[in-house]
């Protein structure tokens, strides 16, 4: 298996040198609430959570999330992301970096960005919990079954599986596997955004393209925070994907009623169906 960790860079800048990080603390989750209150900085702790919890919807959260990690390397570098607490796919740590979320800003930019942040590290959740992945030791795709993640292979009636058998052809993936495994970083992230360029009209974002799971995270999220497209090109066909499943309408329209707002500029972004957001 590979590596378990999943982090995220909304802004899809991808860094190749480690950034000094200052940790605010780790709290345990229990029962839709964060634990330890004579822990330093357990108020700031209580007022994430909060946030997270209000945002997103409670029944995965409550089931899957059981820490939460609060960071900060400055801003505008690694946002935050989801961690993978063992080898079951059923506990989970949200990590955040408080300094580009901050709960305080009334800036639209700033908003934009850790929403953005929230609603794409559930959409990982949602696609990479134990009802969606099947635990393999399998380090290579097997004929005949899903696909396979770091976490394990995606079931047949997932929605990552069923996303990566419309959208992700075996001529792509195959192009994609090869980049994948290229052992230079910058190597790989040069040929990856290559890759992405000779698509523009597959991936709502550049990284989208950085894997198949980033694609269906990033889909889902422009799912959630822009109007139903009319599906002229593939990208526009991935967010109507999710329209098949009533539970994730549901889960869009909770969310959409529960974020402060969404920032004119996302809307401006998106009128256009060959615009990617300027980010």
């Amino acid at each position: 298996m590979k590596s378990k960790k999943i982090l995220i860079f909304v802004f899809l800048i991808i860094s190749t040198t480690l950034c000094a990080q200052k940790e605010h603390g780790i709290w345990e989750v229990k029962e839709g609430r964060v634990i330890g209150n004579d822990s330093a900085n357990f108020s700031m702790a209580e007022d994430y959570w909060q946030t997270i919890h209000h945002i997103l919807p409670s029944d995965l959260i409550d089931k899957y999330i059981v820490s939460l990690r609060l960071f900060t390397d400055g801003i505008d570098k690694d946002m935050g992301g989801i961690n993978q607490m063992d080898k079951t796919v059923e506990y989970w740590q949200f990590d955040l970096d408080t300094e580009d979320m901050d709960l305080l800003t009334s800036d639209s930019i700033k908003i934009l960005n850790y929403t953005h942040t929230l609603i794409h590290e559930f959409g990982h959740l949602l696609t990479l919990n134990s009802t969606q992945i099947e635990l393999t030791d399998d380090n290579y795709q097997s004929e005949g079954k899903g696909y396979l993640t770091d976490e394990g292979y995606a079931r047949k009636s997932s929605y990552l599986n069923l996303f990566v058998k419309q959208f992700w052809k075996p001529a792509i993936l195959k192009e994609w596997d090869r980049i994948n495994r290229k052992k230079n970083e910058s190597k790989r992230i040069d040929f990856l955004y290559d890759f992405y360029l000779l698509r523009p009209n597959e991936f709502v974002t550049d990284y989208a393209a950085e894997s198949p799971e980033e694609d269906i995270a990033e889909s889902w999220t422009f799912f959630v925070l822009t109007d139903k497209p009319l599906p002229t090109s593939i990208k526009y066909q991935k967010l109507e994907f999710f329209y098949q499943f009533p539970e994730l309408i549901a889960y869009r329209e909770l969310i959409r009623k529960r974020i402060k707002f969404i920032p004119e500029l996302y809307l401006e972004n998106y009128k256009n169906p060959d615009t990617s957001p300027k980010r």
